[in-house]
């Protein structure tokens, strides 16, 4: 039983001393076993040894060369490009119901009618100075005062009642002070506040009338046809 035992030991010891003596050979002699080798053996020790290496080595990424990275201190251009040769569009100019930008024209200031009536019958009733005066006339064969201012104002398409009382019933009544020409003067020659006497304004102060002593003619509202004046009146 103890001779198989030792076989046993035998058998397993004999490689593992002769790998141990083997091992030692090769460290202390390297250079030796190297010169034993053939050439054929060195390249396969070498192509291997070669594989082994490029395995071991961690592999790069690849960069596309058509990627730029862009920088983060830039801004990205927009992708989209501004149309080229593009037509701007006219502006319309906005309608305002307040204004226009046509300005328009200053309004023309039509001209009154007033002084040009009243120039018209001023210069008719002066067509007739010299008439001499007749009580109740009416015509240029003879005039009284309200007969004489009716015919002027019809010669120029304005119809006034008959006698001056009645004349002084229409129209606008206006002060001494705003006379214009062309307005009724009324006086009272009784001085009793009657109305029995009436003429034209011509401006500057004058008026035109019948009068009983001299006809038609001219005068300035002095002293005396101030003490009888009683009002005048706008027709025009």
């Amino acid at each position: 039983m103890k001779t198989i035992k030792n076989i046993k030991w035998s058998v397993l010891l004999v490689p593992v001393l002769s790998a141990f003596f083997f091992v030692t050979i090769i460290t202390a002699a390297p250079i030796t076993i190297t010169e034993k080798m053939d050439a054929q053996e060195i390249q396969t020790i070498a192509v291997a040894t070669t594989e082994t290496t490029k395995d071991l080595t961690v592999p790069q990424p690849t960069v596309d060369p058509q990627v730029v990275p862009i920088p983060d201190n830039t801004s990205t251009p927009s992708t989209t490009p501004a149309p080229a040769n593009t037509p701007a569009k006219k502006v319309q100019p906005s309608r305002s119901t307040g204004s226009s930008s046509t300005p328009s024209k200053p309004a023309t200031a039509k001209p009154s009618s007033q002084p040009t009536k009243a120039s018209a019958i001023i210069a008719t009733g002066k067509q007739y100075i010299g008439v001499k005066y007749v009580f109740g006339g009416t015509t240029p064969a003879g005039f009284d005062c309200s007969g004489f201012v009716q015919y002027v104002f019809a010669k120029n398409g304005i119809n006034l009642p008959r006698v001056s009382r009645d004349q002084f019933k229409i129209g606008t009544s206006v002060s001494f002070s705003n006379l214009q020409p062309g307005d009724l003067v009324f006086f009272s020659l009784a001085k009793n506040g009657v109305i029995d006497h009436d003429g034209i304004y011509v401006g500057n102060g004058q008026f035109i009338n019948a009068s009983s002593s001299k006809g038609v003619t001219i005068y300035t509202m002095g002293t005396y046809w101030k003490s009888a004046y009683v009002g005048a009146k706008r027709v025009l």
